[in-house]
């Protein structure tokens, strides 16, 4: 198969943009297994490609040409060398940075599920622990809830079941009451109390206020931090060989990249949260990067 694209200097610069609203399955650049000359020396994500267009792995790195030939020239498992030998081409896509790789990667994993990547990172329904002030236990939400500033969830699990052992492990270390958590039914002093496990908030040994100011603390760890601003923003990513591209996120959703502001009208406007979107972002958060800028690109969010 001939090259899609020639390397990166010989022609224009690709575009950086990735609208999630397109599948680029067939638009991305391309080349054989034979002419890995064609690849970028740059930052972005790389696809290898199987018979009948079957995406077989997905990868990111901030060199993308040298990445692809330690693939190629040395497997690390069996596994890993089946993928290569079913290889067909490698396509690929330039982002401006290491960020915007991760946040694609991510996000075509999800789309595509490839065969030979090991965590398969489905779009599913997580459920957490949503306990707002002023109420005395929290609540089991689902669904793409969104996590604003008069939300408190703590915790991500795939299932109720899962999450509700987390809280009663929780319970157990802090001695907490299941009952008033709402983890077990009945009324008076539940069994918890009558074995020492609990400081009796079910039976006003203590207060429900003093209970909940301890279970929120013990639940602290859980917490996930909230979305801190009003609505969508762009991540402006100055990347290390002078490329420049802004990654749309809206509540710890990936909404997509562009070039510039000008092109957000391109992009969907869907609200929800991913957890892939919110642990890539928060590693770059926590530690402040002057190659990664914040710009608030929306007012106020509907409070409904």
């Amino acid at each position: 198969m001939t090259s899609r694209s020639s390397c990166c200097g010989r022609l224009n610069p690709e575009p950086l943009g990735y609208d999630p609203q397109q599948d680029p399955i067939r638009t991305l650049p391309s080349t054989s297994l034979q002419d890995l000359g064609a690849l970028p020396a740059r930052p972005g994500v790389y696809v290898f490609f199987g018979y009948n267009e079957l995406p077989l792995y997905v990868g990111k790195s901030v060199d993308i040409r040298s990445r692809v030939r330690s693939h190629l020239q040395q497997p690390v498992s069996r596994r890993h060398g089946q993928m290569v030998a079913q290889a067909q081409r490698i396509a690929w896509r330039r982002t401006s940075g290491d960020l915007g790789a991760q946040l694609l990667e991510a996000d075509l994993i999800k789309r595509w599920i490839p065969l030979y990547n090991r965590q398969l990172r489905k779009r599913v329904r997580m459920v957490s622990w949503n306990w707002p002030p002023g109420e005395e236990r929290p609540t089991l939400t689902d669904g793409q809830w969104v996590v604003a500033a008069r939300s408190r969830f703590y915790g991500l699990f795939r299932n109720r079941r899962d999450a509700q052992m987390t809280l009663r492990d929780i319970a157990t270390e802090a001695s907490l009451c299941l009952r008033v958590l709402g983890l077990e039914s009945g009324q008076g002093r539940c069994f918890g109390y009558q074995i020492g496990r609990c400081l009796g908030a079910c039976c006003g040994a203590e207060t429900r206020e003093a209970h909940a100011r301890r279970a929120r603390d013990a639940m602290e760890r859980l917490r996930i931090e909230n979305w801190p601003w009003p609505g969508r923003v762009a991540f402006r990513e100055n990347g290390p060989h002078g490329d420049v591209g802004l990654h749309v996120v809206d509540h710890w959703h990936y909404q997509g990249s562009v070039e510039r502001l000008d092109d957000l009208h391109s992009l969907p406007d869907t609200r929800g949260f991913d957890i892939d979107t919110y642990r890539i972002l928060n590693r770059f958060l926590s530690s402040p990067d002057d190659t990664v800028e914040p710009i608030p690109i929306d007012g106020e969010i509907d409070a409904t």
